[in-house]
C-alpha cells in the first residue's frame, strides 16, 4: 500500500514508553541514569527491563546499540524465565528488524511476542502486537490477513480502552480505504486516530496522524489542507526529534511538490530524505526515495531515466519483500513507455500492474470493509439506542417519582380522612346533641374520600397509558432508525459507483442504476411522507375538512399516479362499480388512504398480475375493496397489521421495501372519518383490503337546504 499510510509499526514510544520525552539532552540523561542503575542492579528481572528500556532510547538514532541492548534483555529474560520481559524483547526485535527492512524476521519475532502475551493474558500489549502484525502483512499481498489483524486490534483496544493501540488501529484501517481509493472514509479514520492522540497528548502519534492526513489531502487534491497538516507534522517531529519520521515527512513533502508541479522543491525534499536515510540505513524509505526520483524524472519528461529508476525501485521492494507500492510504480512505468511511443510495452506493463492489483484481492478487502462498516453501524445504532433508553428510563423514573409522590400524598390524605372520620364518630358518641352536624360532616368526608380514590385510580390508569405510549414510541423509532436510513445508504452506494466509474455512464448497466436510484428515492420519499403524516396525526395537526368527494375520480387519479410502477411489473388496474359513489370526507385523508392501499397492492402483486377496485353502498356505509392476486398473507401476519408495536414489514415481489407504517396511517384516518378497515387474505392467493366510509350525503343535502332557507329569510 502507500508509504505514508501503514509504513511503520506502532511507535515504540507510544506503546511501551508512553511517558518518555526523546528530546536530546533529557534522553542522554535518561540513558546515563539507566546505565548507572545497571552497574548496581542485582535483580535480573529489573536488569532485563532496564536493557529493554535502553533499547527503546537508542531506537531513534543508533539502531546497532538498540539491537545490542535488546538482545541482552532477551538473553537474561530467557535464562531467568521472565516471560513479560522476554515478550517485550521479541516485540522490540520485530520493530527494529522492520525498520531495517527484514520483514520475515520481524514477523517471526512478533509472533513469538504474541504467543507469550496470549499465555500471560495481557490484552493491552496484544492489541499493539495485532496492529504491528497487520502492518507487517500489509507489505506483501496478504492484505486480507493484514486487515483482519487491524480490525482485531481495534475491537480489543476499544474493549479495554487501550488508546495507543486504538489510534494505530484507526490509522491502519484508514489505509485500506485509501488503497481502495475511498479517500473520504480514509480521512474519517485518520481523523479518528488524531482525535484519540490529541486526547492523550501523544506527540509521536499526533505527528504520524498529521502525516497520514496530509497524504490523503494530497490525493484529494486539497493542497492547502495538505500543506497545513504537513506543517503541523514538521513542528511536532522537530520537538520529538524522530529521524525516521523526519525522513518520511521529506518523502511526503516531495510527493506534495510533485503533485503541485513545484519540481525544484520536490528535488530538494528528495535530496534531504536521501541524506537522512543513507546515514541511518532506512532501507524501506530508500526504496520510496528511488520511486520518487522516478516520478520526478517522469514529470521532467526524462522518460528513459525514469524507467531506470522505476526498475531500481522495483528491485529494492522485491529485495525487501514488500509489494505495497509496486502497483503505482508499474502504472508510472506504463506512462513512461507510452510517452516514448512504446505502446505495446506500455500495455504489457499495465497488465503486470493489473496482476499485482489482483494479487492484493481488492474485492475481498472491500467485502471485509463492508462487513466491518455494517458491524460498526450496528454498534453505533446500539449505542444510540442505549442512550435513548437511558434518557427514556430517566424520564420515566422522574415521572414515576412524581406519581409516587402524588400517591403518597393521596394515601396520607386518606389516612388523615380516616383519622378525622374516627374523631367525628368519637365526638358523635360523646355529644349526641350535635348528631345532625356530625352526620353532615361525616358524609362530606366520605365524598372527599371517594373523590381521592377516583383520582388515585385515574393516576394509575395514566401511568399505564404512559408506559404503553413509551413502548409504542420506542418501537416506532426503531423502525424509523433502520428503514429511513436504508434508502440513503443505497443512494450513496449507487451514486458512488456512477461518480467513481465514468465509463459506467455509457454502459448498459447505467439505466439499471438510474432506475434503482429512482426506485430507492421513491421508496424513501413515500416512507418520509407516511412518517410525516403519522406524526401530524399524533400531534393533532391534521384538520378534518370534509367535502363531497367523487371516489371514482380519486381511484382513477391514483391509478394514473402508480401507472409507471404498475407498468414496470405489467400489472393491470381495473376499477369497477365506483361511479356515483360520493362521500362527504376530507380529501387529503381519503387520497392518502387510497394511495397507500394501491401501493401495497402493486408491491405484493406478481408480474403480469391484476388489481381490482370495487365499491358498494351497504347499511349507510360505502364499502370499498382493493383486491390483488399476489403473495397473500398468513393469519399470523394479518393479526399484526395496523399495530405500530408489532409491525413486521414484508418485501414486495420486486424486492420493494416497506415499513408497515402506511397501514397504520390508513387505520387512523379511516377511524377519524368514521369508518373501519379490515383485510381478507390467503397465503399465495392474494389480499383484499376493505374500508368503509359513512354515507353523509343526506346529511350534507339537509345542511345545504337549511342554509339556503336561512339565506332566503334574511
Amino acid at each position: 500500500m502507500y508509504k505514508n499510510q501503514i509504513s511503520l509499526l506502532i511507535l515504540l514510544t507510544t506503546f511501551l514508553f508512553a511517558d518518555i520525552d526523546f528530546a536530546g539532552g533529557q534522553n542522554r540523561h535518561e540513558i546515563d541514569s539507566v546505565l548507572a542503575l545497571n552497574n548496581i542492579e542485582t535483580n535480573k528481572e529489573k536488569l532485563a527491563a532496564n536493557y529493554n528500556e535502553l533499547a527503546g532510547y537508542y531506537s531513534d538514532y543508533n539502531i546497532d546499540s538498540a539491537f545490542y541492548f535488546v538482545n541482552k534483555a532477551l538473553q537474561i529474560s530467557k535464562q531467568a524465565g521472565y516471560k513479560s520481559e522476554e515478550a517485550e524483547a521479541y516485540y522490540l526485535l520485530s520493530y527494529f528488524n522492520d525498520r531495517n527492512g527484514k520483514l520475515n524476521e520481524a514477523i517471526d519475532y512478533l509472533e513469538k511476542s504474541i504467543q507469550i502475551y496470549t499465555e500471560l493474558g495481557d490484552s493491552s500489549y496484544l492489541a499493539g502486537c495485532y496492529n504491528n502484525l497487520g502492518v507487517l502483512y500489509s507489505y506483501g499481498t496478504d492484505q486480507k490477513t493484514s486487515l483482519g489483524y487491524f480490525i482485531k486490534a481495534m475491537n480489543l483496544a476499544e474493549k479495554i480502552n487501550e488508546t495507543f493501540a486504538l489510534s494505530e488501529a484507526y490509522s491502519n484501517i484508514g489505509s485500506f480505504y485509501e488503497y481502495l481509493k475511498e479517500y473520504g472514509s480514509a480521512l474519517k479514520y485518520y481523523n479518528k486516530a488524531l482525535e484519540v492522540d490529541l486526547k492523550i497528548n501523544n506527540l509521536h502519534n499526533i505527528a504520524f496522524s498529521y502525516l497520514t492526513i496530509g497524504g490523503i489531502y494530497i490525493k484529494l487534491q486539497r493542497f492547502e489542507n495538505a500543506r497545513d497538516s504537513l506543517i503541523k507534522a514538521q513542528n511536532l517531529i522537530s520537538k520529538v526529534r524522530d529521524k525516521f519520521r523526519q525522513a518520511e515527512l521529506y518523502t511526503i513533502m516531495a510527493d506534495y511538490y510533485l503533485e503541485t508541479n513545484q519540481l525544484d522543491s520536490a528535488y530538494q525534499q528528495i535530496k534531504s530524505a536521501r541524506k537522512l536515510t543513507d546515514k541511518n540505513n532506512y532501507d524501506r524509505i530508500k526504496a520510496d526515495i528511488v520511486a520518487l526520483e522516478g516520478d520526478l524524472n517522469l514529470k521532467q519528461k526524462k522518460y528513459s531515466e525514469s524507467l531506470v529508476l522505476f526498475d531500481k525501485a522495483i528491485a529494492l521492494y522485491n529485495q525487501l519483500a514488500t509489494k505495497d507500492r509496486l502497483h503505482e510504480i508499474y502504472l508510472s512505468k506504463a506512462t513512461a513507455f507510452s510517452q516514448l511511443g512504446k505502446h505495446d510495452k506500455a500495455y504489457e506493463i499495465l497488465q503486470m500492474a493489473q496482476k499485482i492489483n489482483e494479487d492484493f484481492k481488492p474485492n475481498e478487502i472491500a467485502k471485509i470493509l463492508g462487513e466491518f462498516e455494517h458491524s460498526e453501524a450496528i454498534k453505533e445504532e446500539k449505542a444510540k439506542l442505549r442512550l435513548e433508553q437511558e434518557i427514556t428510563s430517566q424520564k420515566n423514573e422522574k415521572e414515576l417519582i412524581l406519581m409516587r409522590a402524588k400517591l403518597h400524598g393521596a394515601i396520607l390524605s386518606i389516612v388523615f380522612l380516616v383519622i378525622l372520620i374516627a374523631l367525628v364518630i368519637y365526638l358523635y358518641t360523646v355529644k349526641r346533641k350535635h348528631n345532625s352536624q356530625l352526620e353532615e360532616n361525616y358524609n362530606f368526608m366520605q365524598v372527599q374520600k371517594a373523590l381521592l380514590e377516583d383520582n388515585f385510580q385515574e393516576l394509575k390508569l395514566k401511568e399505564k397509558k404512559l408506559s404503553e405510549l413509551n413502548a409504542t414510541k420506542d418501537k416506532f423509532f426503531s423502525i424509523i432508525a433502520h428503514d429511513l436510513k436504508n434508502p440513503f445508504n443505497i443512494l450513496i452506494g449507487l451514486s458512488d459507483i456512477v461518480i467513481n466509474n465514468p465509463d459506467m455512464r455509457h454502459s448498459e448497466e447505467f439505466e439499471e442504476i438510474i432506475d434503482g436510484m429512482y426506485q430507492t428515492a421513491t421508496s424513501g420519499y413515500n416512507l418520509l411522507d407516511n412518517l410525516l403524516e403519522w406524526a401530524r396525526s399524533q400531534t393533532g395537526d391534521i384538520e378534518n375538512k370534509p367535502e363531497m368527494l367523487d371516489m371514482n375520480k380519486i381511484f382513477t387519479q391514483n391509478a394514473s399516479f402508480f401507472n409507471e410502477s404498475a407498468k414496470a411489473k405489467k400489472i393491470e388496474i381495473c376499477i369497477f362499480n365506483s361511479a356515483n359513489h360520493e362521500v362527504f370526507a376530507d380529501y387529503h385523508m381519503v387520497n392518502l388512504i387510497v394511495r397507500n392501499l394501491m401501493n401495497n397492492a402493486i408491491k405484493f402483486s406478481h408480474p403480469e398480475g391484476k388489481i381490482e377496485i370495487k365499491g358498494e353502498l351497504k347499511d349507510k356505509f360505502f364499502i370499498f375493496a382493493i383486491q390483488d392476486f399476489g403473495v397473500g398473507m398468513s393469519e399470523q401476519t394479518q393479526a399484526k397489521l395496523f399495530k405500530i408495536e408489532s409491525t413486521n414489514p414484508q418485501t414486495g415481489t420486486a424486492n420493494e421495501k416497506g415499513t408497515g407504517l402506511g397501514l397504520i396511517i390508513c387505520k387512523e384516518f379511516i377511524e377519524k372519518i368514521g369508518g373501519k378497515i379490515w383485510v381478507e387474505s390467503e397465503l399465495g392467493k392474494g389480499s383484499c383490503f376493505h374500508f368503509s366510509l359513512p354515507d353523509n350525503r343526506r346529511k350534507e343535502l339537509k345542511n345545504e337546504k337549511r342554509n339556503q332557507l336561512i339565506a332566503e329569510n334574511f
